[in-house]
């Protein structure tokens, strides 16, 4: 639930951000270079980018996690089974 409340926090901020800063600027980023890039555009796309960089950095511990669990479940079951038999 803290993550949702935190999500739309910055959803919040960043919409604000937008609506604020409609104007536009001149963006120079190693050999490209853009006259007239509103810096809205640029935060919500900076934002959508780190997204999904954060979820595919996630993702080998989700699976190590997910794992771990199966390990685990595979031992409860394992052990109710042992315990069934005496």
């Amino acid at each position: 639930m803290f993550h949702l409340m935190l999500m739309l926090l910055f959803a919040l901020a960043l919409a604000i951000f937008a609506v604020q800063n409609t104007a536009p600027i001149q963006l120079q980023f190693l050999w490209w270079k853009s006259q007239h890039v509103s810096p809205a555009i640029l935060v919500v796309l900076s934002t959508v980018i780190g997204a999904v960089l954060a979820f595919f950095v996630n993702i080998p511990s989700h699976h190590r996690r997910r794992k771990a669990l199966k390990e685990r479940e595979r031992e409860l079951e394992e052990l109710r089974d042992a315990i069934s038999k005496h």
